[in-house]
């Protein structure tokens, strides 16, 4: 699982430069969009399940970073509501990340597997289709010839450096978020009370609890926003990711409070997954239009990719650390996941009036 995740998240480096370099953000994305379809199809079959993983995981790349880019270049590098038009992203993501797993995952631990792999390749297809049919609203990509000579001027190796920093501190942030999409769902199994008003509640749906969330947060963290800039108060971009990094490991730290000898009341978990996505709020479309915005004009579908990278070293790390669930205590193991975000809150408290000197912030 970590391996996949990680793969997942590494491949939007490739899609960046192909976006940047040769085939621009609107193609790529399109490319990427029918790779997944393709991919989510294959493994249907048992016997194309591991390279369906892959080809699904190519046409991630190919997609993810691109539709970041292409919202990057409806605004002006100076635009203030860039960071709003992020979140507005995301909680279009995360819509489909709260209905997936109460479709596709109560299919596959209700019905059988099969159906509910289905039921995903049907869903991407028609992704594939609304992104085909509302593409020629999205900005013209710059033309071939253009790209190719487009070159790094003098100061960005600076820039590159400090938001490469960025990224590093960030993959702190996912060693722990990653843990949610992988252990956390056999904590869920075996600590967690999940009977609800006499419904036993799928495993998979806390899935779908942790996209809900920040689609609820949004308008409230917007308004909050919109409150600190009209009193001079708004946090800068550097202060929101360090507060998104500290949000989140306060959410592990209560999860390791819940988690004792009882079960642990579902409405425990809710508030684990409202604090923790309030902290995702803050942190990933901050870091996108921030990458976004300061990155070289040259290699700004790369950089986007280098944010995934993150994803990449996080869920590759969390992947090796959960094979100490079954070895540690449960309360020690989620204390230890809360230990990395807080370390990255820290670092980038500390650091942060270099990184905005260096990104002209």
């Amino acid at each position: 699982m970590g391996l996949y995740l990680g793969l997942f998240f590494l491949t939007p480096l490739i899609g960046g430069w192909l976006g940047d370099r040769h085939w621009g953000p609107r193609l790529t994305a399109i490319i990427g969009a029918l790779l997944c379809t393709a991919g989510l199809v294959m493994v249907i079959l048992p016997a194309l399940f591991l390279p369906g993983l892959l080809v699904s995981a190519l046409g991630a790349g190919a997609l993810r970073c691109n539709l970041t880019t292409q919202t990057g270049h409806l605004y002006a590098r100076d635009d203030k509501r860039r960071d709003a038009a992020f979140s507005i992203l995301a909680a279009g993501l995360n819509t489909g990340a709260f209905l997936g797993p109460l479709l596709i995952g109560a299919l596959g631990e209700r019905v059988n597997w099969q159906w509910g792999f289905i039921a995903s390749a049907a869903c991407m297809a028609a992704a594939a289709l609304a992104l085909l049919a509302g593409n020629m609203a999205m900005p013209p990509d710059v033309p071939p010839h253009a790209r190719r000579s487009a070159r790094l001027q003098p100061g960005d190796g600076a820039t590159i450096a400090a938001l490469l920093g960025v990224m590093l501190l960030t993959s702190l942030f996912w060693l722990a978020q990653s843990q949610v999409w992988n252990v956390y769902a056999l904590w869920g199994r075996d600590h967690l009370d999940r009977m609800l008003w006499g419904f036993d509640v799928p495993v998979t749906w806390l899935q779908a609890i942790d996209s809900l969330a920040p689609i609820l947060a949004v308008p409230p963290v917007l308004a909050l926003w919109r409150w600190q800039a009209a009193r001079s108060r708004e946090p800068g971009e550097l202060g929101k990711i360090g507060i998104g990094m500290a949000l989140m490991g306060v959410a592990f730290l209560w999860l390791a409070l819940g988690s004792g000898a009882q079960k642990t009341p579902f409405l425990w978990v809710v508030g684990f997954h409202l604090v923790l996505n309030i902290g995702w709020l803050y942190l990933v479309p901050t870091v996108n239009a921030l990458f976004s915005r300061t990155a070289p004009l040259a290699i700004t579908g790369l950089m986007l990719g280098a944010v995934q990278f993150a994803v990449f070293i996080g869920s590759t790390l969390s992947g090796w650390l959960g094979r100490f669930y079954e070895t540690m205590d449960v309360v020690a193991f989620w204390m230890l996941h809360a230990a990395f975000p807080l370390a990255g809150a820290a670092l980038m408290w500390g650091l942060r009036g270099q990184l905005a000197r260096v990104l002209r912030l």
